[in-house]
């Protein structure tokens, strides 16, 4: 919490990833995000990005890859974008 506090007062952004979805019920995954929120949101305006994923049925790792695939394309993007000094 201490690190996602730092990044947020920093202007770092980030997402939170829920591992191990498949060790808990689905209602159980939901309290524990519920959880979660409210404690950030005593002290910030909104929840970061957020996924839930498992590694051993693949739960989240779609929504996960396209995430990054598009922050990367993103950022491919703008330092094309940039131009040198000539």
């Amino acid at each position: 919490m201490a690190f996602m506090q730092w990044l947020g007062e920093n202007g770092i952004p980030f997402s939170i990833v829920f591992t191990k979805a498949d060790k808990l019920r689905p209602k159980s995954i939901e309290n524990h995000i519920e959880a979660y929120k409210t404690i950030l949101l005593e002290s910030w305006e909104e929840f970061p990005n957020y996924f839930i994923t498992s590694s051993s049925n693949y739960t989240g790792k779609e929504a996960l890859l396209n995430y990054i695939d598009a922050i990367n394309t993103d950022l491919d993007e703008q330092a094309a974008n940039q131009l040198p000094f000539q």
